[in-house]
């Protein structure tokens, strides 16, 4: 299939000077033009009908170019008053459009992650206009937020950590011997003992990761633990001695530390704002999908998953 598209680029003196002429409010941007609402851009309604350029079968009106320039920041609409750079931003226009014209003439246009991508482009245009910007216009009071910040002393205030490697062997002198490597190593080393000698399954993967603790806080690891670690003074050392807990004895390895964390409510106000704007929004969509459930039939047949087999790294693709 050969392939030859006309290209007619207009360059009317109407309109063209007057593009950003006077600016566009926010309204003007978003709503759709009205009889009673042009001028639009400088622009009447007959200007912005004006065909500006033809690309194959996508025609792009001058209005749509006056809508384009006008979306862009105010420092870049001011790099479009000459004529040149506005022929120029026209020109971007139509390679643009070419390129679209060739990805759907080679059938890009039916791949299922276009759609995909097109689908979800669909989604979040529908729930910013939908449900974020009727949101934005609903102000969290202070007083909500000063009521959670009270209500969570924990979350905005941190008490010190420590994080920790360890390596857990049963056996005393197997244990006492390997101290006196993991003294010699540094954190690499020490996680590559851990990984090939440790008898903790849990953690032997990780390298005895222990992750972040408080020195007082309950849960894992062990109390006998998490004094040892903190009176490390240096991130990489090892605890002199082995710590005896859990049936058997822990080599311990300072991996991190991190400082206590005291945040006022003011330092904390606009995160909770954010926090509390995310949760509204994912409020008012789940009770969007649920009043659509209602509507619309949908039926889900669970069962069909056990068919599906995933390859993983240790289950390799069947031929």
């Amino acid at each position: 299939m050969s392939w030859n598209p006309a290209i007619i680029i207009l360059l009317p003196l109407v309109g063209l000077s007057v593009l950003v002429g006077g600016g566009c409010s926010k309204q003007a941007q978003d709503t759709p033009a009205t009889e009673e609402e042009w001028p639009q851009n400088g622009l009447t309604e007959a200007q912005a009908n004006e065909v500006l350029a033809q690309v194959g079968d996508r025609t792009i009106t001058v209005g749509e170019f006056a809508d384009r320039l006008a979306s862009q920041s105010p420092y870049l609409r001011a790099r479009f008053e000459s004529p040149e750079r506005r022929k120029e931003f026209l020109d971007n226009l139509v390679r643009f459009e070419l390129l679209v014209y060739e990805a759907k003439r080679r059938g890009y246009a039916d791949k299922p992650e276009i759609k995909r991508a097109r689908r979800n482009a669909m989604i979040q245009r529908m729930v910013k206009q939908e449900i974020e910007a009727p949101l934005e216009r609903v102000e969290i009071a202070d007083e909500e937020i000063k009521a959670i910040y009270d209500a969570n002393p924990k979350e905005y205030n941190r008490p010190a950590q420590a994080r920790a490697s360890h390596i857990f062997i049963a056996d005393r002198a197997q244990a006492q011997k390997l101290l006196a490597q993991a003294k010699k190593a540094d954190l690499a080393g020490f996680r590559k003992m851990a990984r090939e000698q440790s008898q903790d399954e849990k953690t032997k993967s990780s390298g005895g990761d222990l992750q972040f603790f408080a020195a007082d806080e309950e849960g894992p690891p062990a109390k006998a633990i998490r004094d040892a670690a903190f009176t490390i003074e240096k991130v990489g050392l090892v605890y002199p001695d082995l710590i005896e807990d859990g049936g058997g004895y822990h080599i311990i390895m300072l991996t991190g530390k991190r400082a206590p964390l005291t945040r006022t409510y003011e330092q904390a106000k606009r995160a909770i704002r954010h926090k509390l704007n995310r949760e509204r929004k994912e409020a008012a969509v789940a009770a969007l999908t649920e009043r659509l459930r209602e509507d619309i039939d949908v039926e889900i047949d669970y069962e069909a998953l056990k068919a599906i087999e995933i390859a993983t790294e240790d289950t390799p693709q069947s031929p």
